[in-house]
């Protein structure tokens, strides 16, 4: 069921002793891992012997996970039970027990690690590889918001994660955890029609949900992170980058009585939903109407597609009336002339209600700057929603803006010697110290790298087709690997004065839309040694077709295969 290490030895292994003659036996991972700690000693009966990570104690709200061995007399061994996670395992050893040997099995989800982003800039390949690994301690049965705490699903937490694993993990079997809580979250909608999370979370005794008694179930409503869930980052995300066509079909009811319960008011806005748990993000400074209004839009547009996939066209109408109001709606309520600030809320321009704005398609292309300079100055958003925001910056063909962003960020993440992502930034010391050291929703770096700066994301369910459109902003060069269920994209940019070389693997089964970056002064595009494009015009390319001029690229679509593309 799991990747199995089996036994094997630590990094290395320290030891020291108190006045006592109690021993500390410490050994070091090579990584923050689930492990299981074993050892062999020969011992008298009845030695208690605790076992824990450096992250048993990392945070104020409680201890996490340890074991505890007893010995019985004579030469013995033992694996704990259960699994803990950190970066070292600490033996503490009772005098009179004499150790032979500790090592650790790591076990983890069975899926191949397959993607890869590498770039010119150091510190933003060591910030993929820690969020590569965030991911991957925060996976197991279900995607959970971190291994050390409620190791449960946050289905918030869990559209960042299933967009990172997509660009990580290969194409059979790294989805098929975001199936599988994708159909959870559907299974234990409440009799009301309300989405929660986290899930799977036992099921509550009658009555005792309005009572507010607490039985061993949980069942809390948070709005904002229903809507993302099911809405375009969520569901729909699953569905292009897999096609299974027949798990949409299997939770459109539950998304479509979700989606029901969220009003428009007489202003044509969103009527505000606290749910149970009326939470937005970390932090303070959250403009919520501005975020409800472009959360609910993400999740109509997606609504629209799942009823048209599934045969539910009747639906649509509803869906696109409630989008329709929502955009005629939102910039006369929301925009200042220089930002987006709701009537009503007096805290700080909102970074995160900005970059939603553009997210969600309902900011107008003549407002960018504007917003852009909102991004340079405003930081309250947590890792979780910097995603978002990180990503706005390159739908607005910003990425010299998103590359600075991202690296003044996270520097302390970057910097710190551990493998893995605090949960808030600062290594929590914002909320209070509250933070975890490995929570995946901080790797939206790790998509957003992927996707925008190389610039590869399906244009068809499954990779039948898709993008390669590179914003490499201040990025030399960029390597980059793409896993999908037809074979790996492969990718290569090389920029230098002017010059750009571009080397392309299209898996059979595939084709690419490939936006070659306009350079400044160029004068040709050569394709597999084949002139595509001069000053004069279009050239005609062996199994390549011109598509036309967007934005800052130049496209062709070309058919699967090896493609070399030089411009000058």
């Amino acid at each position: 069921m799991w990747k199995d290490s089996g036994l094997v030895d630590y990094v290395t292994v320290t030891s020291s002793a108190d006045a006592n003659g109690i021993r500390t036996v410490t050994g070091l991972l090579p990584y923050n891992a689930h492990v299981t700690p074993y050892l062999e000693i020969e011992a008298p009966a009845g030695k208690t012997i605790d076992i824990r990570t450096d992250h048993y104690n990392n945070m104020p709200n409680g201890p996490t996970v340890r074991a505890e061995y007893i010995t019985r007399e004579g030469l013995q061994t033992y694996e704990s039970l259960g699994w803990m996670n950190g970066h070292v395992v600490r033996y503490t050893i009772p005098a009179g027990v004499t150790v032979r040997s500790v090592k650790y099995r790591e076990t983890g989800y069975q899926a191949d690690e397959v993607g890869s982003f590498r770039c010119d800039v150091p510190a933003l390949n060591t910030l993929w590889e820690k969020a590569k690994r965030t991911l991957y301690v925060t996976m197991r049965d279900t995607y959970m918001d971190c291994p050390d705490r409620e190791r449960a699903q946050w289905w918030g937490d869990a559209v960042n994660e299933l967009g990172e694993a997509f660009y990580v993990y290969d194409a059979r079997k790294g989805p098929l955890l975001a199936k599988k809580g994708i159909y959870e979250l559907a299974r234990w909608q409440r009799s009301d029609k309300v989405l929660y999370s986290p899930v799977p979370a036992g099921l509550p005794s009658p009555d005792n949900r309005g009572k507010r008694v607490r039985d061993g179930s949980y069942y809390r409503e948070l709005p904002r992170q229903m809507l993302a869930s099911v809405g375009w980052y969520g569901f729909w995300t699953y569905y292009l980058y897999t096609a299974d066509q027949q798990t949409i079909a299997d939770v459109y009811p539950a998304v479509r009585d979700y989606l029901s319960l969220w009003a428009l008011g007489q202003d044509g806005l969103v009527v505000h939903r606290p749910g149970d748990w009326d939470w937005t993000d970390w932090g303070t400074n959250k403009d919520v109407p501005v975020l409800e209004n472009a959360w609910l839009h993400l999740a109509l547009k997606a609504a629209v597609e799942m009823a048209r996939l599934t045969g539910n066209e009747q639906d649509i109408p509803d869906y696109q009336a409630r989008m329709q109001s929502i955009a005629s709606h939102f910039n006369p309520a929301f925009w200042q002339g220089d930002r987006y600030h709701s009537p009503g809320y007096d805290g700080e321009t909102d970074d995160r209600a900005n970059a939603m704005a553009v997210v969600a398609g309902l900011a107008r292309a003549q407002d960018y700057p504007a917003i852009c300079r909102i991004l340079e100055q405003e930081f309250h958003a947590s890792p979780y929603m910097e995603k978002y925001v990180l990503e706005s910056l390159y739908l607005m063909r910003a990425p010299h803006q998103a590359v600075a962003r991202m690296n003044e960020r996270f520097e302390t993440m970057i910097n710190a010697p551990i493998t893995t992502l605090y949960e808030n930034f600062g290594g929590g010391q914002d909320r209070a110290g509250f933070g975890t050291y490995n929570h995946a929703w901080s790797g939206g770096a790790l998509t957003c790298l992927s996707q925008y700066a190389a610039g590869i994301a399906p244009t068809q369910p499954g990779y039948t087709q898709f993008s390669v459109r590179p914003q490499m902003g201040p990025l030399r060069f960029i390597e980059s690997v793409v896993p999908t269920p037809h074979g790996s994209i492969t990718l290569t940019l090389a920029k230098n004065r002017g010059s750009l070389e571009m080397g392309l693997h299209c898996p059979a089964g595939t084709e690419a839309l490939v936006g070659v970056p306009v350079q400044e002064d160029m004068d040709s595009v050569l394709m597999n040694r084949q002139r595509a494009w001069s000053k004069q015009g279009i050239h005609p390319v062996s199994d390549a077709s011109y598509v036309g001029r967007e934005a800052t690229w130049i496209v062709w679509k070309v058919k699967p295969g090896d493609w070399q593309i030089s411009v000058h």
